[in-house]
């Protein structure tokens, strides 16, 4: 289930977008997309605790509950909704950095598969087709590209933009800014 409301920051290009989520706003979370080669834009996830020092690390599992965890996973897509309705032609990759990322993405396009095969194609990096349920140890790049015969047409970008997601139906503010700085 999707939050009521998804609050985040952007550039003006949309390069990258940040929000806080966990308790009180704990985490902090930026997606980056960066031109891997043409037309094929690599998604990076980088997390960060607010207000804890290096040592209070083993406590941030802590600080995300299963309600942050789904959270996270509806932000995440509706970020890729939002950066494909502005660049409807470019592919979005998912490879996580880390064992972590890895999975992320993997559990996103596993529970949210029926959502998203109507709006995108996804294949495995290589060209080979997305079984979402087969377990395979190998899949850890994975490529998504918003169909052309969608029927979400792409979100006007302003300075500001509030919205409502196409895919799961809640609120979604984006402030534009010129430079984003970690908070």
């Amino acid at each position: 289930m999707s939050p009521s409301y998804t609050s985040l920051r952007a550039l003006p290009d949309l390069s990258l977008f940040q929000f806080r989520t966990g308790k009180s706003g704990s985490i902090l979370i930026r997606l980056r997309f960066a031109r891997l080669r043409t037309s094929v834009y690599d998604l990076s996830v980088e997390q960060r605790t607010v207000g804890k020092t290096a040592g209070d690390a083993f406590c941030d599992a802590f600080f995300y509950s299963e309600k942050d965890a789904e959270g996270l996973l509806s932000t995440v897509i509706q970020i890729i909704e939002l950066y494909t309705g502005r660049y409807p032609g470019r592919i979005i990759r998912l490879r996580g950095n880390t064992h972590l990322q890895t999975v992320l993405f993997k559990v996103i396009l596993r529970v949210h598969h029926d959502l998203l095969c109507p709006l995108f194609s996804i294949d495995k990096e290589g060209g080979r087709r997305l079984f979402p349920f087969r377990r395979s140890a190998g899949d850890s790049a994975f490529l998504l590209k918003r169909r052309a015969d969608s029927a979400l047409p792409s979100h006007p970008i302003r300075a500001s933009v509030r919205t409502r997601s196409r895919l799961f139906g809640n609120l979604v503010h984006v402030e534009l800014e010129r430079e984003i700085i970690q908070q």
